[in-house]
């Protein structure tokens, strides 16, 4: 066995990257939709070649670790093998990519991930490199079964960011400064659909295609609403219309967690987030 490394050439390791993470995820439980995020950083000011690792074993890539961010915060990727790498290479993959991220050269002072409360081998990993969890959020899982429903209306297949923020706005304070980092996070997501209930609600969906998994991953609702189990039926018709079989949506997105439970929406996973703070 031979292993060879090297960091970011071109935009097709960009696709490499997408490829393999979702082949070595496949088989998590509850693993989201990938991001566009590494497509957004390779074009900032700070973007460096030695933020992406790659490992080949002769001409097979066999794994890579990633981050993007900042000197002020940098959401660092776990070291994704293929199956057998697991204690070969993946400490030296952590030591090239998070090496440099902590450098005077590239000087980055906080460092995060997240993953579901199942994947034990990452958080563990994390954990070893003196990672803290330090939030824990409970997402509901509900199973659906199969059934033929018809197009609700209303649906687009983007997210309109400004239906979502006039939503908001009406149910609670929010700062020009909140409106612009939420509009930038966001605008890393890869989103399947949107639905609108005039101005009471706003939902918004990614779908992990080849896992059968969406996650209802924005909501935007009225303070004062009442048709919250409607809405998320509507939003349930249209993930079965386009075959979706699990759906998720974070505890913290629902006003009454017992109504969803009378959906059959159970707390099977929990994201969580580990921060790790240069000294």
């Amino acid at each position: 066995m031979t292993i060879t490394y090297r960091f970011y050439e071109s935009k097709k390791d960009l696709q490499r990257q997408i490829d393999f993470w979702m082949k070595c995820t496949k088989l998590l439980p509850y693993a989201w939709k990938p991001t566009i995020s590494p497509n957004i950083f390779i074009e900032q000011e700070n973007f460096h070649p030695k933020s992406r690792c790659f490992a080949f074993d002769e001409n097979q890539m066999v794994g890579y670790m990633s981050f993007t961010g900042s000197k002020e915060f940098v959401s660092l990727g776990y070291p994704w093998v293929l199956p057998g790498y697991e204690g070969i290479i993946q400490d030296e993959l952590f030591k090239r990519v998070y090496g440099f991220a902590e450098s005077d050269e590239f000087g980055a002072k906080l460092f995060a991930q997240r993953f579901r409360s199942d994947w034990k081998e990452q958080i563990d990993f994390f954990l070893s490199k003196g990672f803290e969890v330090t939030r824990r959020s409970p997402i509901l899982i509900k199973e659906l079964s199969e059934s033929n429903h018809t197009n609700v209306s209303k649906v687009e297949n983007d997210f309109q960011f400004d239906k979502w923020a006039n939503v908001i706005k009406q149910s609670e304070v929010v700062t020009e400064e909140q409106l612009s980092m939420m509009k930038e996070y966001y605008g890393s997501v890869q989103f399947d659909f949107s639905i609108s209930f005039e101005s009471e609600g706003y939902f918004v969906v990614t779908i992990r295609t080849d896992m059968d998994y969406a996650e209802i991953l924005v909501v935007a609702l009225k303070k004062d609403m009442t048709k919250f189990l409607d809405m998320v039926n509507h939003v349930l018709k249209e993930c079965e219309n386009r075959g979706v079989k699990v759906v998720g949506i974070a505890e913290s997105h629902v006003p009454n967690k017992e109504s969803l439970e009378d959906l059959g929406f159970l707390v099977l996973t929990e994201d969580v987030m580990l921060m790790k703070q240069k000294k």
